[in-house]
């Protein structure tokens, strides 16, 4: 990885924020190819070597080795009970950035929440009041996308959103603002309506500017006014 990343002309996440984030320069397209190269040895494996490598990439510090890790912990669904949570929460913890924590988030805590519904809330409610940024993140991202769509967790997803309206965390206001506006997408009376409230409360533009991305024109102008 590190011979691919000299070969590119930047760093592959050059706007991770997180000082313990390190990348080697890999582009998407190589770090695919090779996770791709790679599948059927990464199957192969026990299970506990899958989770002894997944441990020993995350830790390594690199993206990269972290989104390897990262593929390997979602052929390990299967695994992840809620007596196990506790392990799922430590891999979590080491990823130390925003497009890890958000490709998790997508994926293997996504599976889980569809499987074990109401322990991965109960884990999920705890992260909402972390100390570690990340987690507070991964609370409200994994209520994005195709979950956001559901319409099924509308009311603790805006739960966890108005817990997070004040962090100091940039990367967790973005976390919000995009969970609102996926929100948006199926509930979109309701949500607008608490999008003006905050801007009537004066929270932060990095919240509310990224809730408004899908409005447009007029309706956009009157939000804006407020």
């Amino acid at each position: 990885m590190e011979e691919e990343g000299r070969d590119t002309p930047y760093a592959a996440d050059a706007n991770e924020p997180d000082p313990r984030y390190k990348g080697y320069g890999v582009r998407a397209p190589a770090l695919r190819q090779l996770i791709k190269d790679h599948q059927q040895d990464f199957v192969g494996l026990p299970t506990s070597d899958k989770l002894d490598l997944a441990t020993r990439l995350i830790d390594s510090g690199y993206g990269e080795q972290k989104s390897v890790a990262l593929h390997i912990l979602g052929l390990l669904h299967d695994h992840f009970t809620p007596d196990r949570f506790d392990e799922l929460e430590r891999f979590t913890r080491g990823l130390h950035g925003w497009s890890k924590i958000d490709e998790i988030s997508g994926t293997l805590l996504k599976q889980l929440l569809e499987r074990h519904q109401t322990e991965v809330l109960e884990m999920l409610s705890r992260w909402n009041k972390d100390d570690d940024m990340w987690l507070r993140r991964a609370s409200v991202v994994v209520f994005t996308r195709k979950v956001a769509a559901s319409g099924d967790y509308n009311d603790i997803a805006l739960n966890h959103c108005e817990n997070l309206v004040h962090d100091p965390n940039d990367m967790v206001r973005k976390g919000v603002g995009w969970c609102l506006k996926d929100l948006m997408r199926n509930d979109k009376k309701r949500v607008l309506d608490y999008v003006v409230q905050l801007r009537k409360r004066g929270v932060s533009s990095v919240i509310t500017l990224y809730a408004l991305k899908d409005i447009k024109g007029a309706e956009r102008k009157r939000v804006l006014a407020l």
